[in-house]
Parts: structure tokens; sequence; C-alpha cells
């Protein structure tokens, strides 16, 4: 076999691991989760399983990371309103993917297991390590006072979108997510959405 067909093969096995891991970690929890039934669930040998990741932590330990790597924000695209926008279309396809509804069923950050919980937030601290640089381009174009403002601005989109597409079951298009950003945007900028006319109240004439 050609060395790239070799490294393909391999490239999509390691896929399929990795993918596996994060479906038996939603399936059976952290404690749960096996080489024997990860390796089960990919469709491979438990030993090339162990070839690659000595421990459960290891494997665990690359498969969410995989995940975060594939739904990273990317560098600045030279304006707030386009970093929020490429935000929240990386946070939309995250919650629609397969690895992020796994995800959703396992509280990661609070995890009562000391090992996974560490590792989650050693991730999300990359996360937020992230969203900081991409905090201070947008200050440094005057675009927000501060680049701590940039971790609420996500904050407030994700919220927004976990809502929608989670707790309400709605479709999300890139209409939706224009709209949510632009709400941000004008907020960050201190502009106000426009007002209604006022309907003037007329008063009565008292009688005589």
């Amino acid at each position: 076999m050609p060395r790239v067909a070799r490294e393909s093969t391999r490239a999509a096995r390691e896929r399929a691991i990795l993918r596996a891991t994060i479906e038996e970690l939603a399936r059976a929890d952290y404690g749960g989760l096996t080489f024997e039934r990860v390796a089960a669930r990919a469709g491979v040998n438990k030993t090339t399983v162990y070839r690659r990741w000595q421990t459960k932590a290891d494997l665990v330990r690359a498969a969410l990371t995989s995940v975060v790597q594939a739904f990273r924000p990317g560098k600045t695209t030279g304006s707030l309103r386009g970093d929020l926008l490429q935000i929240g279309r990386s946070t939309r396809e995250f919650l629609e993917s397969f690895e992020g509804q796994c995800l959703l069923r396992v509280r990661l950050l609070h995890h009562p297991e000391p090992e996974l919980a560490t590792m989650a937030k050693e991730l999300h601290a990359r996360s937020l390590g992230d969203i900081a640089e991409l905090g201070r381009a947008a200050a440094l174009r005057g675009e927000i006072s501060s680049a701590n403002n940039m971790t609420l601005l996500v904050e407030m989109l994700s919220g927004a979108l976990h809502t929608r597409l989670v707790m309400k079951d709605e479709a999300i298009d890139d209409v939706v997510i224009a709209r949510l950003v632009d709400a941000l945007v004008d907020g960050a900028h201190g502009r106000s959405p426009q007002q209604p006319v006022a309907i003037r109240k007329t008063r009565r004439r008292k009688r005589r």
C-alpha cells in the first residue's frame, strides 16, 4: 500500500476511535468507558487503541482535544462583527454535530470525576485563550473598550444559540446568527436599537 494511502487509512481509523470514545463517554460516562468498548464501537482491534493511547485518560483527552480543535474560532476576520459571526457559526456546528450532542449529555466542567473535570477545565481555558486573543484584536481596533468584553459577548451569543437549538429545538440559520450578532455589536458600540415612535397621550380638558 502506498505511503499516502497508509497515512489516510491510519487517520481515518484514528478519527473513528476518537469519535467512538466521545460516544462511549456519553453512553457509559467516564467510569464505565473501557478500551474494549471503544474498540468495538470503532470497529478496530483493542491493541490498536492501546498502541496509540496507553491510558484511558490519554484517550479521552485526545478525543476531547480533537473536538475543541475542530470547532476553534480561528484567527480574527478583521472586525468584531466578522469574528462573532464566525464564532456563531462554529457554535451552531458544534451543537448540531454528533460530538456536540454527545458531550451535551456530560457535565464536563462540573463532572464528579476529578480527572475528567480537570481535562475539561484545561480545554475550556484554551478556548477562553482563543476568545481573549480575538478580544485584544477588537480592543486595538477600538471596537470594544476592553478585551474582557469579548468573553461576555461570546457567552451571550452562545447562550442564545444554545437556548434556541437545545432548549427550544428551533432551527438556526445564518440570518438568525447575523441578527443576534448585530444586536450584540450595536450594544458593544453603545448604539441603541431604533425606538418606536411614542404615542402621544392627549389630555382631556377639565370640565368647568
